[in-house]
């Protein structure tokens, strides 16, 4: 049996954790990955209240959820484009259908921020404007807090939501 000299011991270790810094540090990128970004959509689902201010005293409360589809556009090191192409936000059992829209993920704020377009039932334009904080929660789970705004004409709600997404 070798014995090994405290250098080799201190070499070994040194190696051993400059390996799983270097595991850490690099982003995982799947094999599947597709070159499609159609194939890479995800789906991001959110239930809360949105809340009414009416007569800049009176404020109502409202059950309110939204799914939106989200296709990859563009990466970098600090932010991750992508585009939303289709939707629907529902507040207080009225559902607004979202057709277009764009954002990003700001990885070193763990921020995301959305702004995408739509129609109410009676065809009005709708605007959501989103933003949010997101939290790993293992594996491939992110949890997010959002603060969102629902624009249809002169009617505004402010929507405060949790979101959950899948890597």
């Amino acid at each position: 049996m070798n014995k090994l000299s405290r250098k080799n011991k201190i070499l070994i270790t040194s190696l051993v954790a400059i390996a799983i810094v270097f595991a850490i540090a690099v982003p995982y990128v799947s094999a599947q990955t597709s070159a499609n970004p159609i194939a890479n959509k995800k789906t991001l689902n959110a239930q809360g209240y949105a809340y009414q201010t009416i007569d800049s005293q009176t404020i109502k409360k409202y059950p309110a959820n939204f799914t939106l589809t989200l296709v990859p556009t563009g990466t970098n090191k600090t932010v991750k484009l992508f585009d939303v192409t289709s939707g629907s936000v529902m507040v207080n059992g009225v559902s607004y259908t979202i057709v277009s829209g764009n954002g990003g993920v700001l990885t070193g704020r763990h921020a995301i921020l959305l702004q995408a377009q739509g129609t109410s039932p009676d065809g009005q334009t709708v605007t959501f404007k989103l933003a949010g904080r997101y939290f790993w929660m293992g594996g491939n789970l992110y949890v997010v807090r959002i603060g969102a705004k629902l624009q249809i004409d002169n009617t505004n709600y402010t929507l405060l939501m949790r979101a959950a997404i899948r890597r």
